[in-house]
């Protein structure tokens, strides 16, 4: 079960935002929401991931694959797998090129709160067999005569099960909607 806040504009933000070509979403449901998120997860692979372990935070760019809302990252270590155990509490990033100079009102994305955890790949290897089906650059490893090399590699693998998202992209007439699992 989830829930939605949806930011509603009062009259004078509506006109300014419709002089701009832009109508503001007031009603949808979190089951359509929930799609449009998967959609523009499933549009990108590189996100943000902010930890934080003894009051040092972190922000890690890594490329993700996804099923779903749920993220997958296969790493090969650093600090970021120390910080996740320590605490799984997590947040990332994920967004378009933003441009203002074409057009000051196009920046989109998502930030994502979750909770994350990390096993390596050896230690269960049904589960990353599973989790790697959603692998989607298995055709460009192999294109590229990389499938042995990452196959023998011990990956760590971190999944993320997002608990918040805030969706930020006022084209398509989101204004900061946030998606709340229950």
């Amino acid at each position: 079960m989830s829930k939605l806040i949806i930011p509603h504009a009062n009259m004078q933000e509506k006109a300014i935002f419709e002089k701009f070509g832009i109508h503001l979403i007031e009603e949808i449901s979190a089951e359509e929401f929930e799609k449009v998120a998967v959609a523009y997860i499933s549009m990108h692979n590189v996100l943000n991931l902010a930890t934080c372990r003894d009051n040092e935070p972190r922000c890690t760019t890594l490329e993700y694959f996804n099923n779903g809302m749920t993220i997958y990252i296969m790493s090969e270590g650093g600090s970021k797998i120390l910080s996740i155990q320590k605490n799984p509490l997590v947040s990332f990033t994920i967004n378009d090129p933003y441009e203002p100079a074409k057009d000051y009102l196009s920046a989109s994305g998502l930030q994502v709160w979750g909770r994350a955890s990390v096993f390596k790949k050896h230690e269960d290897p049904a589960k990353a067999q599973e989790i790697q089906k959603y692998f989607r650059n298995s055709e460009a490893v192999a294109a590229q005569g990389l499938e042995q090399a990452v196959n023998n590699v011990n990956f760590n693998i971190i999944t993320i099960e997002p608990y918040k998202i805030r969706y930020l992209d006022l084209r398509s007439g989101f204004r900061n909607v946030v998606w709340e699992k229950e």
